[in-house]
């Protein structure tokens, strides 16, 4: 472990960590293999109007469990700015009236990436990771003009993120391994059962 001073002089420890990032695709939506019908009853919505403070919401709530740290920094600003891009899109999942889930997507060109994907903790285990995934490969193939569906993913991300992405159809296209200097995991939450 190494240490380095924070923002208000105290130490914090950082732990070494070993990632191993994929690349994946869908170049055709006959690759698509649709998620089961989750356990719950979901409701997506689509932001029509640009949303930065609900994609910096969903990008802290369903990140910060797996330690998501690209955009903390990001200032009021760059959120302003990546929610108003026309190429943009975010489907949030709601269950019972509250946020379980989102898909984030940037159109490029005839590329879709999903740059954020994922889940509130206490909705994994139930279908509907795989269910909404299905969703948002629906929506992107639907962007006119789209001739291909990517994302990033890695093993700092939810133990079933490559499996999910896999069953639904992507194929892995590379592979990088990188070292990061990351604080150590928050303790997950733990809901009670029903």
């Amino acid at each position: 472990m190494t240490d380095s001073s924070s923002d208000d002089g105290s130490r914090r420890e950082f732990e070494e960590l070993t990632v191993t990032t994929w690349t994946l695709e869908m170049t055709d939506p006959s690759q698509h293999e649709r998620g089961r019908k989750p356990d719950v009853e979901p409701v997506v919505m689509e932001a029509l109007h640009p949303a930065p403070e609900l994609s910096e919401f969903f990008y802290k709530l369903v990140g910060g469990p797996w330690q998501w740290t690209s955009r903390l920094s990001w200032t009021k600003q760059q959120w302003f700015d990546w929610a108003n891009k026309p190429e943009q899109h975010l489907l949030t999942c709601w269950v019972d009236g509250v946020p379980a889930g989102y898909v984030e997507f940037e159109q490029q060109g005839t590329s879709v990436e999903i740059w954020y994907f994922g889940l509130v903790e206490e909705f994994h285990g139930n279908g509907l990771g795989s269910w909404l995934l299905s969703y948002g490969i629906d929506f992107a193939w639907l962007i006119p003009g789209t001739e291909r569906v990517w994302l990033h993913t890695c093993s700092h991300d939810g133990p079933v993120a490559l499996a999910n992405y896999q069953a639904r159809g992507f194929v892995v296209t590379g592979t990088e391994v990188t070292t990061e200097h990351v604080a150590p995991p928050r303790p997950r939450l733990q809901h009670p059962t029903t």
